[in-house]
């Protein structure tokens, strides 16, 4: 079988180790998912059909494997990122909701033994996170978190003994979470630094008895995830490596966040690893310790990366989310209305289209804006004529983003422009000159501005490219000011908008843009592009428009 090879080859270089030292020896696999984003069975809800590659049910075969082959040594984790992200997860996270939250029902069947908390774990608030949380038979761990709202906070180390072994593994929190989630978290939350926090457990970890220390961090190996901004004085978003090089006494940092994958990488003698996320894959560390007088060291330890697809989908956590699911398919495919004509984001980060339109105005009109700003997500959705449901526009919408009103003057309408037309980069000169998206440039941070009038000049240099830019038929002036409609991801400055930080808020009612999508097809019941679609940009020269 697939996962026997692949624990053969993580485990192949400790074989030398002969029998006469096994009683003086463990052998430990630390198996670790993150960036699950509410797959569990393998099922896409927005197109409602099956698929065979991700899913916790999935992993769930690849840890029972492990399990039977170390039955004593196996330890189980997630960093981070588990309790939101597809319809699954949306319909579990409503207080109406009944039973329990599926994801963390599926993580009781599978006998996790740590998770850490997720910037997105904040995204329905405190007590949605508290209630979600209060069926988990394993511990969520943020020591770098701690509440101010009177409520219980979340334990910094979890503890846990393996053969004799002890491990502590220290939960870290990324700190734009602070930034992204700013009105559920302001005055009730805060987020320390990283390095500072792991630095100060990791010594406490040591000098408690702990054999083994494991950092497990929902935050990135370096950077910023190719968006380059720093925001409020944060630190950079991801600081693992950093952690690696920075702070002695740690064995081994299991990550996530960034939707990498990283098998097996050594940074100052720490081990990193990182699984795919949706659970395409399982992290599989093999870990040898040796006696070391009255303790044990670490002798030696290996990375490997175990793929989901392949393996059979365990029934015991297909029956624990059972109900879940079907309340989640019944949801994705109730039909709120129809469209005579297809639709569809191919084209849409290269001319005005009449669906992103639908969304920019429908965010301007429900909050009534003077302009409002949306990201092309993807050039992929497809929504033909006939009947819409509410997985069509999830599929167009698929954040659980909610919407802010501030107040921009026109420089900063313009910046926030130029920003968004880095996504192209030129190359060639003249009659040879070709345009293609930038590969530095994250394809969701384009954002396409409904309400005003603009041009995107390749042939001018980044960050000058934004030519007539007017709004009701007026030239922009930099002292002008307009009220902006935004998703509170943009409007946390995030993607390299760092242009908004600091603007005047003007609403904040935490009304989810998708839900506005689903209640204006469903109050119209049919959608029609004239009744959204004004063109209000294009790319100069139209030759590089293809």
């Amino acid at each position: 079988m697939k996962w026997m090879a692949a624990l053969a080859a993580a485990a192949g270089f400790l074989a030398a180790s002969g029998r006469a030292a096994a009683a003086q020896s463990v052998d430990l696999r630390i198996v670790s998912t993150t960036d699950v984003h509410g797959r569990i069975r393998g099922w896409d809800y927005f197109a409602d059909t099956a698929e065979s590659a991700r899913g916790l049910a999935r992993v769930a075969t690849i840890v029972d494997s492990v399990r039977r082959v170390i039955p004593g040594g196996t330890i189980l984790l997630d960093a981070g990122d588990f309790l939101q992200g597809n319809p699954l997860t949306y319909v579990a996270s409503r207080p109406d909701a009944k039973g329990p939250h599926p994801v963390v029902a599926a993580m009781n069947v599978m006998r996790y033994d740590a998770v850490v908390l997720g910037n997105h774990e904040f995204n329905y608030g405190l007590p949605a996170l508290d209630r979600m949380l209060a069926g988990a038979k394993f511990p969520a761990i943020a020591a770098n978190v701690a509440r101010s709202d009177g409520h219980p906070g979340w334990p910094g180390v979890a503890w846990i003994e393996r053969e004799g072994v002890r491990i502590a593994v220290i939960g870290e929190t990324t700190q734009w979470a602070t930034i992204w989630d700013k009105l559920n978290l302001e005055g009730k939350v805060t987020i320390g630094d990283i390095v500072a926090s792991v630095r100060a457990r990791a010594d406490s970890a040591r000098r408690a008895g702990a054999d083994v220390v494991i950092v497990l961090a929902h935050s990135g190996l370096d950077g910023g995830s190719g968006q380059g901004d720093h925001t409020a004085g944060l630190p950079p978003e991801n600081v693992m490596a950093e952690v690696a090089r920075q702070v002695p006494g740690v064995d081994l940092i299991v990550f996530g966040h960034t939707h990498r994958e990283v098998a097996d990488t050594t940074v100052h003698g720490v081990l990193l690893v990182q699984p795919r996320n949706w659970a395409a894959s399982a992290s599989v560390v093999a870990m040898r310790l040796e006696r070391d007088g009255a303790g044990w060291r670490v002798a030696s330890k290996r990375g490997t990366i175990v793929r989901a697809a392949g393996h059979p989908e365990a029934p015991a956590v297909v029956a624990a989310v059972e109900a879940a699911h079907v309340a989640a398919r019944a949801w994705a495919n109730t039909v709120i209305g129809s469209t005579a004509v297809a639709w569809r984001t191919d084209s849409a980060r290269t001319t005005d289209t009449p669906i992103i339109d639908f969304i920019g105005e429908t965010m301007r009109r429900a909050t009534g804006a003077d302009l409002a700003s949306t990201a092309v997500f993807s050039t992929n959705v497809r929504m033909p004529a006939g009947p819409i449901t509410v997985s069509r526009l999830a599929q167009l919408y698929p954040y659980d983003n909610t919407i802010r009103v501030l107040r921009l003057s026109g420089a900063q309408l313009k910046a926030f422009l130029e920003r968004s037309a880095e996504y192209y980069k030129v190359s060639g000169e003249g009659a040879a000159a070709v345009a293609a998206p930038d590969p530095a440039f994250i394809g969701f941070n384009f954002e396409v501005v409904t309400g005003a009038s603009y041009d995107i000049d390749l042939r001018r240099p980044r960050g000058d490219r934004i030519v007539g830019l007017s709004v009701r038929g007026r030239a922009v002036a930099a002292t002008d000011s307009f009220n902006v409609a935004l998703s509170n991801y943009r409007a946390s400055g995030t993607g390299g908008y760092g242009m908004v930080v600091g603007a005047p808020l003007v609403t904040d009612d935490q009304r989810e843009v998708r839900q506005l999508l689903i209640d204006e097809v469903t109050r119209r019941k049919t959608l029609r592009p004239a009744d959204y679609y004004t063109r209000s940009w294009r790319l100069l020269p139209p030759a590089l428009a293809t």
